[in-house]
């Protein structure tokens, strides 16, 4: 195989050359982007050059659905009345480390609790038992911190609002 060629093992790249961007603009903290355009290729966190991933689903409700949990019927309403939007989001080599190190400690706390639910079940020892549920409680809620990028607050039609841009990022796009 030659330099020039390329790798058929490695991961695939997609070309954003080409992809109108032209419509996402800031709204204070909001970002604020079009349903069916691209972010620009930039970290939405630092706004360095980043490595774009496969378009990712975004799924958003009016937050007074959330009044019908306790009965069986949000699990009916919730499903007819959430909105979807994709989007492909960038990240930089250093948040990307930083997304996957908190993935792999999340991780290592939920097994780190799974051998104290082990060690309680073996001992009969209620205070480990206890220690561990909360470590696996802690796990999980690491791990949804880890994965989520940015989180979106309104989506309609034909935009999707989302929070959690980092600043230089926004500062980048147009104001509203």
């Amino acid at each position: 195989m030659t330099p020039s060629s390329p790798n058929p093992y490695s991961a695939p790249t997609a070309s954003f050359a080409d992809v109108e961007t032209g419509r996402c603009r800031r709204d204070g903290p909001i970002l604020i982007a079009s349903t069916t355009e691209h972010l620009p290729p930039r970290c939405v966190k630092c706004n360095a050059p980043a490595i774009m991933d496969k378009p990712r689903p975004f799924v958003w409700h009016h937050p007074g659905w959330y009044l019908l949990i306790p009965f069986v019927v949000y699990v009916l309403v919730g499903g007819f009345v959430r909105k979807k939007a994709t989007l492909v989001l960038g990240l930089c080599k250093q948040h990307r480390r930083r997304r996957f190190h908190l993935s792999l400690a999340s991780l290592g706390v939920f097994f780190l609790g799974l051998a104290g639910l082990y060690m309680s079940a073996r001992s009969g020892d209620s205070l480990v038992l206890l220690f561990s549920s909360l470590l696996i409680l802690v796990s999980l809620l690491l791990r949804t911190t880890a994965m989520r990028i940015v989180r979106p607050v309104f989506i309609n039609q034909h935009d999707i609002h989302l929070k959690g841009c980092g600043p230089a990022f926004l500062d980048s796009l147009p104001e509203r």
